[in-house]
């Protein structure tokens, strides 16, 4: 990767379910995270493309498994988020079933990036996501997202609060969409991870 542009993604399809995944040898890695983290908004940052995932104001708008494809070779799957109960109890069944049937089943899966709002550190179902996702011995890497909205002085104490109250090995990264300089540290982060997992 050029160090003065991101990989490029392209879109590939959405699944509905397990039985709608594509068939594929390809490395993967999905992207996780509660329904109001942020998830599109990062994609769409991250690879310096504003219309690759639909954004909406409005938490739970990702209800499907969104595959795209990276420049480096690897394919990125946008996982519905968890966490977000208003709708109906049938819809959220299938989502958590979508993304439990990918985690547990996927073959290709090298790794999840995890998104948790940098504003709440240790989070009651951040926990559970992270106890699930460790029982599956998946690689994880943790990027804290809405930077901006903290102060000076939570951007530097809440990583550190956000791995010991998890558990995390390693401190997690703190992401802006606002900050140009977010996307630069995150692929550095992230292709040392993806080397070493």
């Amino acid at each position: 990767m050029e160090k003065s542009r991101p990989p490029s993604a392209v879109f590939l399809g959405s699944a509905a379910a397990w039985r709608d995944i594509p068939k594929g040898s390809e490395r993967e890695f999905c992207v996780l995270g509660r329904s109001n983290v942020g998830k599109s908004s990062f994609i769409n940052h991250v690879f310096s493309n504003g219309s690759l995932a639909r954004v909406s104001k409005t938490p739970g708008k990702t209800t499907l498994a969104n595959f795209y494809r990276i420049s480096d070779g690897t394919v990125w799957v946008d996982l519905p988020g968890y966490g977000y109960a208003q709708k109906a109890r049938s819809e959220q069944v299938r989502w958590s079933r979508l993304v439990a049937d990918y985690c547990e089943n996927r073959d290709a899966l090298s790794g999840v990036i995890w998104l948790c709002d940098a504003r709440h550190p240790g989070l009651a179902l951040d926990k559970e996501a992270f106890a699930w996702l460790s029982s599956l011995s998946l690689p994880v890497l943790a990027v804290l997202t809405k930077a901006d909205k903290l102060s000076a002085r939570e951007c530097a104490e809440n990583p550190g609060r956000f791995s010991r109250e998890i558990g995390l090995r390693d401190i997690p990264l703190l992401y802006s969409t606002k900050d140009e300089e977010a996307r630069r540290r995150f692929w550095e982060r992230y292709t040392a991870w993806a080397d070493d997992v």
